[in-house]
């Protein structure tokens, strides 16, 4: 029996009344963030034994087998501009697991969130319409800066930020694709854009992980393959099913809970604590990102409202 939210997503936004989907979304969004928090915290101590890249490009092949499996989607329904769009989401994921993965290998798991989110916080920026929402914005800024301000004057390697500006980079192409991928049309529709990018990403990097293979034991591969499960396929399907909900915008700001969790599983699972003022900042994230899920969440009711007041006259 097929799952009716794999193989046809948008059902799920038809079954929800507009004015929720707001909160359907933050709470993906929300899923996708402790699943590829908690997944990295899991596979951080492989990262000394393998590499933080060839561990990226392991998890991110068994997560493409894992997703392909689920989702069964047709790479030979393809246009031109769905290949495109396929490819250019491939390199988003590539570039955003690379690099993610090797600032958590310099700097606490909790900055390098922090940094990554500063480009869905630029997307988040672009797509402001209203002056109350961009003061939002920049108070998810500010926290942002309060989190990570200490770190970088904490002694950590340079290189990890300069990892993690790669991932931000990445992270804007990665918010403004799981807004647009699943609606592009039906080759793509639903997960099976997704299944078919993380496919060709994992192509893309057969060089790292194929020779890291023979180096695995029967306890690695479970890390890895319960750091795929959670971290890669749940994750990155719950960010898009959540972009196909509302727009490349609100997802932008949405994704400023990575910070807040990304800080709470470094200390919880990797005993990484921060100063007061990151953990102020924390608040601060967190506060931002609740005004703007119930300002999309009445502006829905409000656009409900109209449309039926149309309809009835």
């Amino acid at each position: 029996m097929s799952n009716p939210i794999v193989q046809n997503p948008k059902s799920l936004r038809e079954r929800i009344p507009a004015e929720h989907r707001g909160t359907a979304a933050f709470l993906l969004i929300l899923t996708g963030s402790l699943g590829i928090q908690i997944s990295a915290a899991i596979v951080s101590p492989l990262f000394e034994s393998l590499g933080a890249s060839r561990v990226a490009a392991l998890r991110t092949l068994i997560a493409a087998v894992v997703l392909w499996v689920l989702v069964r989607p047709n790479p030979l329904a393809l246009g031109k501009k769905d290949a495109c769009q396929v490819l250019v989401y491939a390199l988003v994921l590539s570039l955003m697991s690379v690099c993610f993965y090797n600032a958590v290998h310099y700097i606490p798991l909790g900055v390098a969130v922090t940094f990554e989110y500063l480009g869905a916080f630029t997307v988040a920026l672009l797509g402001v319409r209203r002056l109350r929402d961009g003061v939002f914005a920049l108070v998810a800024l500010v926290g942002v800066v309060l989190i990570a301000g200490p770190t970088l004057a904490g002694g950590y390697h340079p290189l990890g930020f300069i990892w993690a500006l790669g991932a931000a980079t990445a992270m804007a192409g990665y918010t403004l694709y799981s807004a647009r991928l699943g609606s592009a049309s039906p080759a793509t529709s639903g997960l099976k854009g997704t299944a078919l990018s993380l496919a060709l990403s994992a192509m893309l990097m057969l060089p790292l992980s194929l020779p890291a293979v023979p180096e695995l034991d029967s306890g690695t591969w479970f890390k890895l393959a319960l750091s795929a499960i959670i971290g890669v396929a749940l994750a990155y399907s719950a960010d898009n099913i959540a972009g196909q909900l509302t727009s490349a915008a609100v997802i932008g700001v949405l994704f400023s809970i990575d910070p807040v969790v990304g800080a709470t599983v470094g200390t919880v699972l990797l005993g990484e604590i921060l100063t007061p003022w990151s953990y102020l900042g924390i608040l601060l994230v967190a506060a931002s990102g609740a005004y703007i899920v119930w300002r999309t969440n009445r502006l829905a009711i409000a656009l409900s409202a109209a449309a039926n007041g149309h309809s009835t006259s």
